[in-house]
Formats: C-alpha cells, sequence, structure tokens
C-alpha cells in the first residue's frame, strides 16, 4: 500500500493493545524497550486492570511504525489476512473503516467502533467490530457525534471486551452477541426505530470513515452464523456470514486525504466528499 517516499500516519494506536501483545507473546519491541507492569491499577470499559506500559530502556525512542512491524513479523503466522481461517486470534485487512461512537454504560463518551469489512476465499461476507478508545483516534473527539437511542447490549458487548471473550453471562448466546454488536456498529437500531436511509453523516453515533488504511486487531469472538436461524433480508445486515469482535491495534494510512469526519460534512458550506459512496 506504502509507496516510497510516503510517510505513515497512525489514525487509531493503542498503546495498550500493543503493551499486551508484547507481554502475552514474549517479544522484543527493540532494544529501546521493554514491557512493564505498574502497581496502580486502571481501567478498561469499567473493569479494574493492571497498568501495562512501554518504557525506555536506552532512553531512545523507537517509531510507532518500527514497534508495529516488529509485531507484525513477530505474529505473521497468527495474523489471518484471508478469512478462511476457522477462530481467528489475529486479524488485518486493508481498505476502508467506517467510525462511530460507543456511549453506553462505563465508556459513555469514551468508547469508539470501527467497522471493516471482507470476504473469504469463497466471497462469502464478513464483517469486522472492532471496539476501543476515542482518545486512540487522532481523528476524532468524543461527544461530536449525533446521539440517538442505547442498545440494550452494550453491558454484554462490555462484559465481552473486558473479559477478552472469556466471559457471556448475558442473554445472548455468541451468535446472539455477535449480532447485537454488528447493529452497533452498523447503527443498525436507529435504521430499524426511523426507517432513515439519510446520508450517513447524519445517523446518530457515526463519526466519519477511513479510505486505503491498514489496519491489526485482537479478536475476542469469531462466530459464523446458521442461514437456518440467521435471515437479514432487508435490513444493513443482510449478506453477513461471519462477524468477528475484537479491539483494534492501529489503523494506518499514507494517504493524506484518508479521513472523512462527518462533524466536518455536517457544516452546511461542506460539500459532499468526492468518490462518495454510501455505505450499506
Amino acid at each position: 500500500m506504502r509507496r516510497v517516499g510516503e510517510v505513515t500516519k497512525y489514525r487509531y494506536w493503542s498503546e495498550r493493545q500493543i503493551c499486551v501483545l508484547g507481554r502475552d507473546n514474549g517479544l522484543r519491541l527493540g532494544a529501546s524497550w521493554r514491557v512493564s507492569t505498574a502497581s496502580t491499577p486502571s481501567s478498561f470499559f469499567g473493569i479494574s486492570l493492571p497498568v501495562v506500559g512501554l518504557q525506555r530502556a536506552e532512553g531512545r525512542e523507537r517509531s510507532r511504525k518500527r514497534v508495529a512491524d516488529r509485531v507484525v513479523r513477530a505474529l505473521r503466522d497468527r495474523i489471518a489476512v484471508t478469512y478462511d481461517e476457522p477462530q481467528v486470534l489475529l486479524a488485518s485487512g486493508l481498505g476502508k473503516v467506517a467510525f462511530s461512537a460507543f456511549t453506553d454504560g462505563p465508556a459513555r463518551e469514551k468508547g469508539i467502533v470501527l467497522h471493516a469489512r471482507a470476504k473469504n476465499g469463497s466471497g462469502q461476507r464478513v464483517d469486522l467490530c472492532l471496539f476501543g478508545s476515542v482518545d486512540n483516534a487522532a481523528d476524532f473527539q468524543a461527544g461530536e457525534a449525533i446521539e440517538g437511542s442505547s442498545s440494550s447490549a452494550w453491558s454484554a458487548v462490555t462484559e465481552l471486551l473486558a473479559s477478552r471473550g472469556a466471559r457471556n453471562t448475558s442473554q445472548w448466546d455468541e451468535p446472539g452477541l455477535a449480532v447485537e454488536a454488528l447493529k452497533i456498529a452498523l447503527g443498525d437500531r436507529e435504521r430499524a426505530e426511523t426507517g432513515s436511509s439519510e446520508d450517513p453523516w447524519t445517523r446518530p453515533w457515526a463519526l466519519g470513515y477511513a479510505t486505503d488504511v491498514e489496519w491489526l486487531a485482537v479478536i475476542y469472538s469469531d462466530v459464523t452464523l446458521d442461514p437456518d436461524r440467521w435471515n437479514f433480508g432487508g435490513t444493513s445486515l443482510e449478506g453477513t456470514h461471519r462477524i468477528i469482535v475484537g479491539a483494534p491495534v492501529w489503523v494506518r494510512t499514507a494517504t493524506p486525504q484518508a479521513v472523512v469526519r462527518y462533524a466536518d460534512l455536517r457544516q452546511p458550506s461542506t460539500r459532499r466528499p468526492t468518490g462518495w459512496r454510501r455505505l450499506r
């Protein structure tokens, strides 16, 4: 994707996810860095966690790109890129990513959800719902989305994320919860309530999108839907075959015009972006 002379720009970067990947996989993130665990806890989606960070061992910072590329090289065999693999633990992709606010529960005003689509080798659609923090997003701010109704599944999704997929005490089984997560990512509950097909920058919770990007994510839930159980005809979920839920590690691009912010498009003088097409 990158060309000689182009500069990588990180549109999303999670220091915490990088550190957890390094700690869990015994990665050496360069001579200048070591993974450390502090005694003072922090929280993630309202759940207390130990503080994990990078400390400089030799006083020389390595760029995000060097750290990211080292992670990819070390974990390359475990990163899904074709989505023909069952039950992936890490996933990457190229293309378009949509950003929306996820503001329910402990993550209120801080949550963000990224949505990407891919196809497996058989041409079946794979939807990825990646929940993270707006503080890690370079282009969006808390509170700039249009508010809408809350999802009844927010607490179950929060539990899934906080436990890294290890716990589900909700009323939904894993496929059902994955469908609810996708509804959050797509704003499907808003369309169901209003019947609206308005331009996406007028949709509640939508923040914008980025094109021509590369991303990496850790995966907490990966389900292939039973077509006899799920029928999404006439909704934004129509055509969904597999739903993967996780957390973004990074989103990066070398294209200066990669990001479209819906907060800007809601200004009366702003025109529709060149090459725009409606997202389903």
